[in-house]
């Protein structure tokens, strides 16, 4: 059996999970499973009841965290109270968007030694970025644009984020505390942390927004201690994160598309599935992918160059949402 965690971050108010839960409703899994709404900084009672009207019209389990932590922590915690076999956490922001979603994530974990599958993958990387911020050679130079206008851009994608993160209902505002590499380049901390703890360009890593794994590979994977969001950007995408952890081992990190295609981490950029043409390979989208798909050309730019380097190929094809 499989458990499929879904995240709901307080703060965010009730519009995620409604969106989430009407893409679930919309899209069949395809496979066996069991619901399971993780609760995470919901410690408002006139929420709570709201978040659980929500909830009533479909089949789920509750766990509520006792004190807000970050998303992984989050996974971590709900992970030793579930007894499923398989594991598939899909975070606050996530939207469904292909039929037969779960079954294509468990079809590709069930290929020969894999050990994590996601519905994005990405080789950006902070320590990279540092470098072509500081003028120094590396990966990026001659990839992204000027860098004034770089950060630029990024500033300006953050402050749409924290509007986007606003809860419309006036309940509350607060960041989400997943890890998000928008944030990771506006809140940057001592230049040597990043240097040591992240590597160098393509560093890849799994997107921890939407990813399955064996119950058993995932309660094993070490997390560490996890009090800033520093060390949630690590865990997602530095020297040791899950990715890693998992490659080390000799298993696969394998990206699914939206129509079950398995790409290993030198052919992500081939999936299409982030911040790549117009990831019309995606199957989870989630706030990240929503900026690239609604982004103007210059910004598809950037974060395609961002995430791959001289393989990023940001064409414009269509206009509109993913999540539309």
């Amino acid at each position: 059996m499989i458990a499929v965690v879904h995240l709901v971050w307080g703060p965010l108010g009730v519009a995620p999970v409604r969106e989430f839960l009407a893409s679930y409703r919309r899209h069949a899994a395809g496979v066996e499973h069991e619901l399971i709404v993780l609760l995470n900084g919901v410690d408002d009672e006139d929420l709570r009841s709201q978040l659980l009207a929500e909830l009533e019209r479909i089949e789920h389990r509750l766990l509520t965290l006792p004190k807000p932590v970050q998303d992984l922590t989050a996974y971590a915690q709900a992970a030793r109270q579930l007894e499923h076999e398989r594991l598939c956490f899909v975070n606050s922001h996530s939207v469904i968007l292909a039929a037969e979603w779960l079954a294509k994530l468990s079809d590709g974990l069930d290929q020969p030694h894999a050990g994590l599958v996601a519905a994005t993958g990405s080789w950006a990387s902070l320590s990279s970025w540092v470098r072509y911020t500081l003028l120094l050679p590396g990966p990026y130079s001659g990839v992204l644009p000027d860098r004034r206008a770089a950060k630029q851009q990024f500033i300006a994608i953050g402050a749409e984020r924290e509007g986007a993160d606003r809860p419309s209902d006036g309940e509350r505002s607060s960041p989400p505390r997943g890890p998000s590499p928008l944030d990771r380049l506006r809140e940057l901390p001592s230049i040597p942390e990043q240097l040591i703890r992240f590597g160098a360009f393509p560093a890849q890593h799994l997107r921890t927004n939407a990813f399955m794994a064996e119950r058993a590979v995932f309660t094993s994977l070490r997390m560490g201690r996890i009090a800033r969001k520093m060390d949630a950007y690590s865990l997602e995408s530095g020297r040791n994160s899950i990715t890693r952890q998992v490659q080390r081992r000799g298993l696969r990190a394998l990206v699914v598309d939206r129509d079950g295609g398995l790409y290993d981490p030198e052919r992500w950029p081939e999936s299409r599935t982030f911040w790549q043409g117009d990831q019309e390979g995606l199957l989870i989208a989630d706030n990240q992918t929503c900026f690239y798909s609604n982004g103007p050309p210059e910004r598809r730019r950037l974060l395609s160059a961002f995430a791959w380097g001289r393989q990023a190929d940001p064409v414009f094809r269509s206009a509109g949402s993913l999540r539309s």
